[in-house]
């Protein structure tokens, strides 16, 4: 999203799309189309201009030297660099990789195993653990921002659900959910979109995503899938789109949830709460969801407690918009955590979670875009536009270094992966990152000032699917990588070959472009066996070819 657009047309807010389809999740027996008045709020803020330097995010990172490959070798690499280990960053460290896990992070790792034996890589720049998109609803992130009409403000995401331009707007994500997962449309459409999705992300740091597909036989491969495939041993995430207020979490539905809690089936239950500020309906008012969850309001169930008020620890709460300090610390005591998308809410409603309060209280906090669709594009651009807005807003604890820990072990964290990923630490996976920026007063500024074309490496399992060109021939998933424009800065990008699980006939960077430009064009896909189109659907979209979201958006 446009930080300017976002900034100077709303005062403060989170993301929006955390509906899916339009009534994917909504029963008839909830009042979720009633319409309230969400002029905008009192306290909302002037505007601010988010390409202004004196009031925007602070910059101090400078571009650094091209990496240089120093030895080769084989079994891993040992990566030199500015390292943002857990305890702080080391200025001239090192990351010793060894298959897919991390076996030393230090200032020297020369007596480690192996470190004799791989290949050294003088990233001259600086290293992080991949980042971690804990907030995202990646089918819709082919399409392109949707801006209200006259910049309008919601209460509550069942007003802009019920907007006939939203909804014309998601139409082709929407159909294609309409088809059910055994239509061979509906899985070329999700593989492909999921996959596009995916790349975008590995562009600009994420190695890990949660929200990336109902259909799940597409979410194998490629970018981490904190729900259905991460391969980090038996998933134990639940989701539950509907808001807590919704029939689809009515008591019978907590009981199995209840269960799993108890089983230890489930250990994070994501759920969209309080999306919003106001509203007037039983199912529909965001300040009540909490109560919902808590079992106080419309279910008897708690999901945050046992009958005997021992805390659950699972609830992943997204949003929290309208929390005040009473939620924030029945959250704390109940084990919660908490998913911050502000460019969307922002976008959407005007406002945002109490964050300075968040982070202050020490509540568990990991970030998420989204999606393209209201939110930023992807988690970089999605860190730049917190730090504008509490640079506007004054909210002090919102920095660089924040901002990099809710996207690194704070998203683990939140997903419940953090004994796999989320740190540079021994025995962790290899999900590292190296961006081509130092920064010498702080070195978090290297992360958020990052764009793709300053990415100049990322590895998932210790295996690279993007980088700088030089980098390809050493490092690089395979051999079928594709050659892709950073703004100006040739980069690598392995698309093909990446999943057992990808659309047939599109594979590597224009081919998965081509075949989601020719759906928003014609309204039909290509036969998944290549001998022609599907039946056509009747052409009902909005939006054409050209509206195909950027991998890269160099206007960012």
């Amino acid at each position: 999203m446009s930080l300017s657009l976002a900034l100077a047309g709303c005062p403060g807010g989170t993301s929006p799309a955390d509906a899916g389809p339009p009534d994917a999740t909504t029963s008839g027996d909830d009042d979720a189309a009633m319409p309230i008045d969400a002029a905008v709020p009192d306290d909302a803020q002037p505007p601010i201009d988010a390409s202004d330097p004196d009031g925007g995010a602070p910059t101090g990172s400078a571009a650094a030297p091209p990496a240089e490959i120093v030895r080769t070798g084989t079994g891993g690499f040992l990566l030199r660099g500015t390292v943002l280990a857990p305890d702080g960053p080391i200025v001239d460290g090192e990351v010793l990789i060894v298959g897919d896990s991390i076996t030393c992070v230090a200032e020297d790792c020369s007596a480690s195993p192996s470190a004799d034996t791989v290949m050294i890589i003088d990233t001259h720049a600086t290293i992080s653990a991949g980042l971690i998109d804990a907030h995202n609803h990646a089918t819709y992130d082919f399409l392109p921002e949707w801006v209200p009409a006259d910049m309008r403000l919601f209460g509550n995401r069942y007003e802009w659900r019920a907007d006939a331009d939203y909804r014309a707007h998601v139409e082709p994500e929407a159909r294609l959910e309409s088809w059910g997962s055994g239509d061979p449309r509906n899985r070329q459409h999700m593989c492909a979109a999921l996959r596009y999705a995916e790349l975008r992300s590995v562009i600009h740091g994420t190695t890990t995503m949660m929200g990336q597909a109902p259909n799940r036989e597409c979410a194998q491969g490629l970018v981490r899938s904190a729900e259905h495939a991460h391969g980090l041993g038996t998933n134990r995430m639940r989701t539950t789109i509907s808001g807590a207020c919704e029939s689809a979490l009515n008591d019978t539905a907590r009981t199995s949830i209840v269960n799993a809690f108890r089983s230890g089936e489930t250990t994070r239950h994501a759920v969209h709460m309080g999306e919003g500020y106001t509203g007037g309906g039983v199912a529909t008012d965001p300040t009540r969801e909490l109560d919902c969850y808590a079992g106080r309001h419309r279910y008897t169930t708690s999901l945050l407690s046992d009958t005997d008020g021992t805390p659950f620890g699972a609830a992943l709460f997204i949003h929290a918009v309208p929390f005040d300090d009473d939620d924030l610390v029945e959250a704390m005591g109940a084990g919660a955590h908490f998913v911050w998308s502000p460019s969307s809410n922002i976008l959407l409603y005007g406002r945002t979670a109490p964050i300075g309060r968040m982070l202050e209280l020490g509540l568990p906090v990991a970030l998420g875009p989204d999606w393209t669709v209201s939110g930023s594009d992807e988690l970089l651009s999605e860190m730049r536009f917190a730090l504008d807005w509490a640079a506007a807003e004054g909210v002090s604890q919102v920095t660089p270094e924040s901002l990099v820990e809710m996207a690194t072990i704070g998203g683990a964290d939140a997903v419940d992966l953090d004994a796999s990923i989320g740190r540079l630490a021994p025995d962790l996976r290899a999900d590292v990152v190296v961006f081509g920026r130092v920064a010498s007063s702080d070195p978090y500024l290297a992360v958020t000032d990052s764009r793709a074309a300053d990415v100049r490496l990322v590895m998932i399992d210790g295996r690279a699917y993007y980088g700088d060109l030089p980098l390809e021939g050493a490092t690089a998933f395979n051999g079928s990588c594709d050659t892709v424009d950073a703004c100006g800065t040739s980069k690598f990008l392995c698309a093909a070959g990446t999943t057992d699980a990808a659309t047939p006939g599109a594979e590597t960077v224009d081919e998965i472009e081509a075949l989601l430009r020719n759906y928003l064009e014609t309204g039909w896909l290509e036969d998944p066996d290549g001998s022609g189109p599907l039946a056509p659907e009747p052409r009902a979209f909005v939006l054409d070819g050209d509206d195909l979201a950027p991998l890269i958006d160099c206007s960012l």
